[in-house]
């Protein structure tokens, strides 16, 4: 087992390795539509490799950049995950909205399955929070 923890870690290091030259790359040509899916692809990385924090970096940056290019087969993904992020990292409320709106940009550009499995994530979200409240610190 730890081998092949090993080898999928080595794997990720040269997957990651190859992203950042593309993401160089598209720097370089002024592709911020191909830097935002670079920065996407790093995030899953860094999900797969359980590092959240620099997954939610990377998404923020990705999202920062989808977001400028009206492109809302772009921005939409991008939005999904990083509100499934923001939600995990404890900022429910914001990523619970940033999967909203993707549903809605879905729904918008006639996305339907992709739609569905932003309702479907939504909606589980929705649950997960009404089960597990957050308890209000700082109010006295």
């Amino acid at each position: 087992m730890s081998l092949n923890n090993t080898q999928q870690d080595g794997q990720g290091e040269k997957i990651l390795e190859q992203l950042k030259d593309r993401l160089k790359e598209c720097k370089d040509n002024g592709d911020s539509k191909g830097r935002a899916l670079t920065l996407f692809d790093m995030a899953h990385i860094e999900i797969d490799r359980n590092n959240q924090e620099a997954a939610l970096l990377l998404m923020i940056e990705a999202y920062s950049l989808a977001k400028g290019l009206d492109d809302l087969s772009c921005t939409c993904p991008i939005g999904e995950l990083l509100g499934q992020l923001l939600y995990v990292s404890g900022s429910r409320e914001e990523g619970l909205n940033m999967v909203r709106e993707s549903y809605a940009g879905y729904k918008e550009i006639g996305s339907d399955d992709n739609a569905a499995n932003s309702e479907y994530l939504l909606d589980a979200m929705e649950a997960h929070a009404l089960a597990n409240p957050i308890a209000e610190t700082g109010k006295e």
